[in-house]
C-alpha cells in the first residue's frame, strides 16, 4: 500500500461515517424531533463526493471503496429527496399510514332498516292504482330489481288478477332477503 493510498482510505471512511451521520439527521428531521432538514451538509456532502469520483485514483481497491461510497449516498440522498418531496406537496405516504392505524378499524354501515310491508288495493277498472302499486314496489326494491321493466311488472299482476277472476284485490308488498315479495288476495 502506497501513502497516497491510505490518505484516501481514510477520506473515504470519513465520507462514510458522515454519509452514516446525515442519514441520521434526515431521519430526525422526518420523526418530527428536528424543525429544519440538514439540506447545506446533504449539498456539501454531494459535492465532495461527485469531486471525489471525478478524480482518477490508480488503485482499484481505492476506486471500488469510492464507487460504493458513491452508489450508498446516491441511494440515500434519492431518499431523501423524494420524502422532502412527499413532505411539500403534503401527501406523505408515513403520514397516511400512521393515520389510517391511528384512528383503528372502521364501524360497518349503518344497516338498514328493513322496510315495512305495504298493502295496496288495485282494481282492473282503476288504471291508476296499477301505477300506485308501482310507485311502492319500486320505493321497496333493490337497485338490481329497479332494471326490470314497469310495463312487464304492471302486467304480470294484471294477468295473475284475470287468471284469478279477480277485478279487486289486495297486493301485500314485502322486502324479504333483498327481494320484494308480492302475494295478492281477493279484496274484502
Amino acid at each position: 500500500m502506497r501513502p497516497g493510498q491510505d490518505n484516501f482510505e481514510l477520506l473515504v471512511k470519513d465520507m462514510d461515517q458522515r454519509v452514516e451521520n446525515l442519514k441520521v439527521k434526515f431521519n430526525l428531521f422526518f420523526t418530527g424531533e428536528i424543525r429544519i432538514p440538514p439540506e447545506k451538509e446533504r449539498e456539501e456532502l454531494e459535492n465532495r463526493i461527485r469531486n471525489l469520483m471525478s478524480k482518477g485514483h490508480k488503485s482499484p481497491r481505492v476506486n471500488l471503496l469510492i464507487q460504493n461510497l458513491g452508489s450508498r449516498f446516491s441511494l440515500y440522498n434519492n431518499l431523501w429527496l423524494k420524502r422532502m418531496n412527499e413532505l411539500e406537496t403534503g401527501i406523505s405516504t408515513i403520514q397516511r399510514k400512521k393515520t389510517a392505524y391511528m384512528e383503528g378499524p372502521k364501524p360497518p354501515p349503518p344497516k338498514a332498516k328493513p322496510a315495512k310491508p305495504i298493502d295496496v288495493d288495485i282494481s282492473l277498472n282503476h288504471e291508476e292504482s296499477f301505477e300506485k302499486f308501482f310507485d311502492n314496489y319500486s320505493r321497496m326494491s333493490t337497485n338490481a330489481q329497479k332494471s326490470l321493466d314497469k310495463e312487464k311488472i304492471i302486467n304480470s299482476v294484471k294477468t295473475k288478477l284475470i287468471t284469478e277472476n279477480m277485478v279487486d284485490a289486495q297486493i301485500h308488498l314485502s322486502l324479504k332477503n333483498g327481494k320484494v315479495k308480492i302475494k295478492i288476495k281477493p279484496s274484502q
